[in-house]
């Protein structure tokens, strides 16, 4: 696994748990990074490549509560973690829930890692929309929801033409819901990513991708 550059200033890092992809946002010496993923020891190589070409990692942020995408936060405990409330809320009620519905289907290794880790929670909520820094860089979150799940949170980085959506939006594959899913909310997520959204879209699973894919989740979700 290594970085990837898909935009100025933002990488992405593959993981081979769920194919999810991690984001690094970095300017300066600092680095933000958004959905760390499943397993501790995994983020903890990624941390490691950000801190070896010179960037210390400042804040972490999740796009929603699902497993592939936060299980991994205690690899960068000491660091603020934000997070949609709503996200938090679920990760606590349903972590491990969530953890047992991985063991049934993970393969040996993953499901020995996912049943060792910890559960962590964001401390940081994000209930409205705020704006940070990261360098020199101008980060806005977004949160958005209930759509894929109860909270989403999207991270819009407007020097680098990119926002970063979680699965708000895939191109590996089609949407995907679940019981914290709402159809109705999701569409209007669409819809305020398309009026809102930078013109790169970063999703958590498969390759960026541009506004088209809006309207195909759209048709999908039957709106």
């Amino acid at each position: 696994m290594t970085l990837e550059r898909i935009a100025p200033g933002i990488d992405r890092w593959v993981m081979a748990e769920a194919s999810m992809s991690a984001v690094v946002v970095a300017d300066a010496g600092e680095a933000l990074v958004v959905d760390p993923g499943t397993l501790p020891e995994r983020a903890a190589e990624l941390r490691a490549a950000v801190e070896a070409r010179g960037d210390r990692v400042v804040a972490v942020a999740i796009t929603h509560a699902h497993w592939d995408h936060c299980f991994a936060l205690s690899a960068f405990e000491g660091v603020p973690m934000l997070a949609h409330p709503v996200a938090v809320d679920e990760l606590r009620e349903h972590g491990e829930a969530q953890r047992q519905a991985v063991l049934g289907f993970a393969r040996p290794a993953t499901a020995e890692g996912v049943r060792a880790l910890r559960i962590v929670l964001p401390d940081v909520a994000v209930p409205e929309r705020r704006a940070l820094r990261v360098g020199g860089l101008e980060v806005v979150l977004e949160p958005l929801g209930p759509a894929h799940t109860g909270g989403d949170l999207v991270v819009h980085v407007p020097s680098a033409g990119a926002s970063i959506v979680g699965d708000l939006v895939e191109t590996a594959d089609d949407p995907q819901a679940d019981d914290s899913t709402d159809v109705a909310g999701w569409i209007a997520a669409l819809d305020a990513l398309a009026a809102g959204a930078q013109p790169l879209l970063v999703p958590g699973h498969g390759d960026p991708c541009g506004h088209e894919r809006l309207a195909h989740h759209r048709a999908l979700l039957g709106g």
